[in-house]
């Protein structure tokens, strides 16, 4: 980490984030929350009525790993109205191609609800 430096690995998981949200747009139904312009390399979201739960198994059969559930951040979710979100981080050894994988199955966990 410290021969490729911090700032280049931010750069990284910066362009990662702004490069999922951009694919995510394509998703009828998906609301995505954290809109921040300088965000952390993490995506919470959710896909029409599809359960957290449901969506983060159905993904994780598909061989894509998230994350479900409050995030330690229950009085959010219940001031939001919502049980849960699923999300998605990068870090420095993630790639698009993983990005685009994601997307990918979650368009496909789409079409069985």
């Amino acid at each position: 980490m410290e021969q490729l430096g911090m700032d280049n690995i931010a750069a990284h998981e910066q362009e990662l984030t702004a490069y999922c949200m951009k694919r995510m747009a394509e998703i009828d139904g998906l609301r995505i929350f954290g809109q921040a312009k300088e965000k952390d390399a993490v995506v919470s979201f959710l896909v029409g009525d599809i359960h957290h739960l449901d969506m983060g198994t159905l993904l994780d059969r598909l061989g894509i790993a998230v994350r479900t559930g409050h995030h330690c951040a229950e009085p959010l979710m219940t001031r939001l109205g919502i049980q849960g979100t699923v999300r998605a981080s990068f870090a420095l050894y993630n790639t698009k191609a993983e990005i685009d994988a994601l997307v990918e199955g979650i368009k496909r966990v789409r079409t069985m609800f």
